[in-house]
């Protein structure tokens, strides 16, 4: 504890200086409209914002925890249970049967626990399917007492809905965490990864609760036999930015600054009673000022995030001067930013093609309801508004290959645009606007081009991506509203503006797509309900819903194989990537899948062959295995099977050179598994086999080496390997 607390009360005051002062220019542009929503980045469970430095907060040990190896995390585990008067034992990857580590205590009475580590990270959560497997563990073992799943993030709401009917005990990150501090375990996550220290994100999701953020990427080139669509970002930059008006308190901040001055350098000068009321008038007044100026500025914009830090900073006299500065030359950034970026927007753009169309409303045709799910809206018909209006015009003009200016209605549009596969359709669309407390936000709008010609537009809260077919069918997720509530709204419109396709949801959605046909439509859903959902668009009905295998899908493609369509959740490069046919079967898995699954199957078969065999099978999966904890598992496997080589070897004949090849080889392994107690266990046995050995044929230097070893690992790891016989031999050798 005293580690996890080494750096935190000094450094503290040095971080709100840090923070107060690190908004970069992507966060000041991000910051400088209020109706502006912010960039969604796509980051990878593995990407997090992480930097070498000490753990300052149990937030940072959690995010440390995210990273960790799976195998080391199951180790890790292991090892804070024995720090809990647990003995334990890590079953190996092949044989686990859903246990990952087993647990025992004898006192104050015999007990087993079968737990289960899943080091997931911030986007993945742990489904009821998973609940289900593991609780039956209770019952395929002798003698279990309690089943317990330990993960780095969170369970789905039905996961702990099942886990308390089936008393199945749940310990998400929070609670690990928690625990990891209350046993004074830190030293164990050292064992594991070095001490690492947040460092702010340059972006953020502005989706409520959205934990898998989603690329900006350019629409891909579609063929005629694939269609994609992923979680787009959020639409353009507004037109208009307002600017924040000059305040008497910013006025104050500017007399603020020279009074410190004046104060601080005229102390041995000024008469006493002048120079208590400068001193008091800044003391007091510049806290008050920034806090009034703060407040009036975030009505505008969303700086300054830490309004605190300059606050609290300024209590302190002799440091009163530093954020002041420091502040109003933020807020003259922003004001100069604003400033250009109202020019920009306001100038002309010499690039406009008009074109111009009259037609009469139309009416959509009725929804029709999802019968396939309590979900699926009933609402009446909608009327969409359609391109044939007497007086509406149109104008677009290309920006880039994914961007449309939009002129509909009196109103401008910065779009974002997906093209169907023949070229023929591009649907656009921008998300919708909110300020900071506005209580009454504009909608976005969604519109359908064929050849430049207006199809039709309807207003959507706020439409955050979109797939259109070679037909006109356009689909379009709707992230809803700006609330704290999780939920979204799945739309498919034909190339009329009718629409066939309304289904809401419980969580945030991500991507879509949709077959060149249009005759199928899908989208995934990010945490909690983490599934993919496939729908017969003429029908309007829900055909499926997959739970996701690995966590958030942010990228779907439908894909023509053999001549069936073929639903792929990720990109071709991912490794966690796999596709499912409309029936929701896998049928087929991405190249790093596939090599996994032949990295299981050789380690399962290795348990069930002759040591030599097992050996040959062994060093196939080393060559297989490309990450750390896949090579240390591995590792731990050869250095058993090595070892149980030699003990056969001295039975049948004796000290052998084979047999000090095999202890040799089964050391070599261990090492590479460290600091996994497993391997400091294993690694301590072979010494200790081989020092006996060097004093039975009196190599007393050889053998000292070898207890000196096991006492190396004892002082390295802070854990018990020597035994009373050890340390009496190594006193008698040293």
């Amino acid at each position: 504890m005293k580690r996890f607390l080494r750096y935190f009360l000094y450094r503290e005051m040095y971080r709100w200086l840090r923070n107060a002062g690190k908004d970069d220019d992507a966060s000041s542009t991000e910051s400088r409209t209020s109706n502006e929503p912010h960039q969604p980045t796509q980051q990878h469970v593995d990407d997090l914002p992480l930097d070498e430095g000490p753990l300052e907060s149990t937030a940072e040990l959690k995010t440390v925890l995210q990273q960790m190896d799976p195998y080391d995390f199951e180790h890790f585990v292991a090892d804070l249970w024995n720090r809990m008067g647990w003995q334990t034992d890590v079953s190996t990857a092949a044989m686990d049967k859903g246990v990952d580590v087993t647990a025992r205590k004898q006192h104050p009475y015999e007990q087993t626990t079968l737990i289960q580590a899943k080091r997931y990270g911030p986007n993945t959560t742990v489904g009821s399917p998973d609940i289900q497997q593991y609780a039956s563990l209770g019952q395929q073992y002798n003698g279990v007492d309690k089943v317990v799943v330990v993960t780095t993030n969170e369970f789905t709401g039905q996961a702990r809905d099942l886990a308390e009917r089936l008393n199945v005990k749940l310990i998400n990150g929070d609670d690990l965490v928690s625990l990891v501090v209350e046993h004074d375990a830190i030293d164990l996550v050292d064992d594991y990864l070095e001490f690492v220290t947040t460092v702010e994100s340059d972006s953020a999701s502005e989706h409520p609760q959205q934990k898998a953020d989603t690329a900006d990427e350019p629409q891909p080139e579609a063929t005629e036999s694939t269609t994609t669509a992923e979680s787009e970002p959020e639409a353009g930059p507004a037109t208009h930015s307002t600017a924040v008006p000059s305040t008497v308190w910013e006025k104050t901040i500017m007399v603020a600054i020279p009074g410190w001055i004046v104060a601080f350098f005229g102390v041995e000068v000024l008469p006493e009673s002048l120079w208590a009321i400068i001193f008091f008038a800044v003391w007091l007044g510049l806290p008050v000022a920034l806090y009034l100026d703060a407040r009036h500025v975030r009505e505008y914009r969303d700086w300054p995030r830490y309004w605190w830090a300059y606050v609290l900073t300024s209590l302190i006299w002799l440091l009163a001067i530093i954020p002041a500065g420091l502040y109003l030359w933020r807020r003259r950034s922003i004001a100069e930013s604003t400033e250009a970026e109202t020019d920009r927007s306001s100038a002309p753009d010499t690039a406009t093609a008009d074109t111009t169309t009259t037609d009469t409303d139309t009416q959509s045709q009725p929804q029709t309801e999802s019968a396939a799910s309590p979900d699926a809206s009933s609402t009446p018909t909608e009327r969409t508004d359609s391109s044939k209006r007497a007086h509406d015009e149109v104008s677009t003009t290309d920006r880039a290959l994914d961007r449309m200016d939009i002129e509909y209605d009196g109103d401008q549009y910065y779009a974002q645009t997906a093209t169907s596969p023949n070229g023929e359709y591009i649907a656009a669309y921008q998300d919708g606007r909110s300020g900071a407390g506005d209580d009454d936000p504009e909608p976005g709008r969604v519109f359908l081009f064929e050849d430049d010609v207006l199809q039709f537009t309807t207003e959507i809260d706020r439409p955050n991506a979109c797939a259109v077919a070679n037909n006109g069918t356009v689909a379009v997720v709707d992230w809803n509203d700006w609330g704290d509530t999780l939920s979204g709204t799945f739309h498919v419109f034909n190339e009329s503006g009718h629409r066939f396709v309304k289904h809401q949801f419980d969580s945030n959605i991500g991507p879509v797509a949709i077959t060149p046909d249009g005759e199928y439509a899908a989208t995934s859903t990010f945490n909690p309900d983490c599934s993919t959902y496939l729908f017969d668009v003429a029908a309007g009905e829900q055909l499926l819903r997959h739970e996701n295998q690995h966590g958030n899908v942010q990228h779907l493609e439908f894909v023509d194989r053999k001549g069936n369509w073929m639903l792929r959740l990720g990109t071709p490069e991912d490794d966690s990537a796999y596709g499912i046919d409309l029936g929701g079967h896998i049928v087929w898995k991405s190249q790093g899948l596939q090599r996994q699954a032949r990295l299981e199957e050789l380690l399962e078969s290795s348990t069930e062959a002759d040591l030599h065999e097992a050996l040959d099978l062994l060093k196939e999966a080393m060559e297989l295995a490309s990450e750390d904890y896949e090579e240390r598992n591995v590792a731990g496997q050869l250095a058993e099977t090595h070892w149980k080589l030699s003990k056969t070897i001295k039975q049948e004949d004796g000290v052998t050179d084979e047999w000090w090849e095999h202890l040799n080889q089964a050391a070599q392994y261990y090492r590479q598994t460290l600091p996994r107690y497993d391997g400091k266990q294993g690694l301590s046995k072979v010494m200790r086999k081989q020092g006996k050995q060097h004093l039975n044929d009196g190599n007393e230097a050889a053998a000292c080496d070898c207890f000196e070893e096991i006492a190396h690992l004892e002082d390295e790891y802070d854990v018990q390997l020597l035994t009373d016989a050890d340390k009496r031999r190594l006193d008698e050798l040293q």
